[in-house]
């Protein structure tokens, strides 16, 4: 294994050039200017939207300003407008009124008289109306409207009174002479009043458009102004956080390359300037540091090579032997070069089927079935904490209490082989499908004093049980039945009560033991 750290090149301290920064020329004084201020990050920050902010305010009061203006020529003109209208009403009035008196003296209806006092009335009343919101300067009109209407009133009832004592010629007459020409007076002054009122209009209409082209003009440039001096703020604002970060970003870069040299200047006096110190001191003690850390490097490697060759043993010893005794091995256990005596449960499970099955298969499909049956079984060994000692052809050996210590042993003996069996179960649905064979298995269980340790040659030893008991659990698998599980009377002793069911299985004579051995069944 090599060292994954190359050494920097010697060489002097490397300055980030100021000018390659990407600010534009136009702009650098100014982010010069504002980069040196002594003032916090987000003071000038907030300085800067500040700044922004009175543009789009001063913006925003121009705009109103030119609609004031816009607005107040429109209601002098709408008032021009209403002025012009009151005045034609009027006139329409005074003229109703003579018209009213003419068919009142021929017809004699008193319907006309009526409506000549509902258009004195209103006469009247736009008088009032029209002087109110008169624009320009009229001089003593209204008075003089007043005036003439009081001698038009006046006249007006002496024609009453003449047709009231019944002179109807009288009173046409008096019409005539004197109400007739009264009414032309005041529709004299209205129509001047108009005129006048009209030449008012069409002056406010010329002013208002030649005002709307400047003020217009005002806007689009005081606006383009204020979005130029926004846009030109938030560049030198964003360009004084951005040039001091792309100058960090390449030290940092170039450090993170190894090259420990580079050193960074920013102008900024605020948080980035502080920063960019910072980033230079750690460049200095990255290079003060690199030597010693090559020698650590150095020695962890030694270190790491160590370790993946125990990783690599630890791999080697799992594919043989149990978890536990790998551990243990591993680990230095110093019991395990010991020959002792433990009372331990074996169990030996005794597969049948495949004998048959081999005479039916090609090789390669017998050995993937007797694998896949033997990593099934295996995983169960492990699963409850056995130790697999050994496989002998298409049988496993396995026993309990060792290398670690396990009080339960007997149990956990008895529990395997119950999952073995249903776990056959389903195995042999694979197992038969492509042969007429059954692969079943007799388990058999016996608990007792053996002696546990290292047994062979130098050149060879093997870590496992000898006694009697695995002899005597050999011969029960072996005379087991199919799907049948036979324990000892020791290894029924020594389990729980209510864990499994048993039954007895009687008195055997098995070989290899010299009297009858009691025997039971669990079901």
């Amino acid at each position: 294994m090599t060292s994954t750290i190359s050494p920097p090149e010697t060489k002097p301290p490397v300055h980030t050039p100021m000018e390659a920064d990407g600010v534009p020329r136009l702009l650098r004084p100014f982010v010069d200017f504002v980069a040196r201020i002594n003032a916090r990050l987000e003071t000038k920050l907030l300085g800067g939207f500040l700044g922004i902010s009175v543009l789009m305010l001063a913006l925003g009061i121009v705009g109103l300003f030119v609609v004031n203006q816009m607005d107040r020529q429109v209601d002098r003109l709408a008032t021009l407008q209403r002025q012009s209208q009151n005045a034609d009403d009027m006139l329409y009035s005074i003229t109703s009124q003579s018209h009213f008196r003419t068919m009142a003296l021929l017809t004699g209806d008193p319907v006309w008289s009526d409506k000549i006092v509902t258009a004195k009335d209103k006469f009247t009343a736009l008088i009032t109306t029209t002087e109110g919101i008169a624009v320009g300067e009229h001089g003593n009109l209204f008075d003089d409207l007043r005036a003439i209407d009081q001698r038009y009133a006046a006249a007006g009832e002496r024609v009453s009174s003449l047709e009231a004592s019944g002179d109807g010629e009288g009173a046409l007459a008096a019409h005539v002479q004197s109400e007739h020409e009264i009414s032309h007076e005041i529709e004299d002054l209205l129509n001047e009043f108009i005129a006048d009122t009209e030449l008012l209009i069409a002056a406010e209409i010329n002013d208002f458009a030649g005002r709307r082209n400047f003020l217009t003009i005002a806007l689009a440039a005081f606006s383009f102004m204020s979005l130029a001096g926004a846009v030109a703020l938030g560049a030198i604002i964003s360009w004084t956080v951005i040039r001091p970060v792309r100058r960090i970003d390449h030290a940092l870069d170039t450090l993170a390359n190894g090259d420990f040299t580079s050193r960074i200047h920013v102008p900024n006096r605020d948080e980035f300037g502080k920063l960019s110190d910072n980033v230079n001191r750690t460049s200095e003690q990255l290079e003060g540091l690199y030597n010693k850390l090559e020698a650590v490097n150095q020695e962890l490697q030694l270190k790491v090579e160590e370790q993946v060759a125990q990783l690599e043993r630890t791999s080697q010893l799992r594919r043989y032997l149990s978890p536990r005794v790998a551990d243990s091995i591993i680990e230095g256990n110093k019991g395990l070069a010991e020959t002792r005596r433990e009372e331990l449960s074996i169990a030996f499970i005794d597969i049948r089927g495949f004998t048959a099955l081999s005479e039916q298969s090609e090789p390669e499909e017998m050995a993937t079935s007797l694998n896949h049956f033997l990593t099934r079984m295996t995983d169960i060994v492990f699963d409850h904490g056995g130790t697999l000692d050994k496989y002998i052809g298409d049988a496993l050996m396995v026993f309990f209490n060792d290398p670690l210590p396990q009080p339960d042993h007997a149990e956990r003996a008895v529990k395997m082989a119950l999952a073995m069996q249903a776990e056959l179960v389903e195995l042999r649905k694979d197992l038969t499908a492509a042969a007429f064979v059954e692969i079943t298995a007799g388990v058999g269980i016996s608990t007792g004093f053996v002696t546990v340790g290292n047994f062979g040659s130098p050149a060879r030893m093997d870590y496992t049980v000898m006694g009697n008991h695995v002899n005597l659990a050999s011969r029960l698998a072996g005379d087991a039945g199919a799907g049948e599980i036979l324990i000892s009377e020791r290894t029924l002793a020594l389990l729980p009560g209510g864990v499994v069911e048993v039954e007895p299985a009687g008195e055997r004579n098995l070989k290899g033991v010299q009297r009858p051995i009691r025997l039971y069944r669990v079901v």
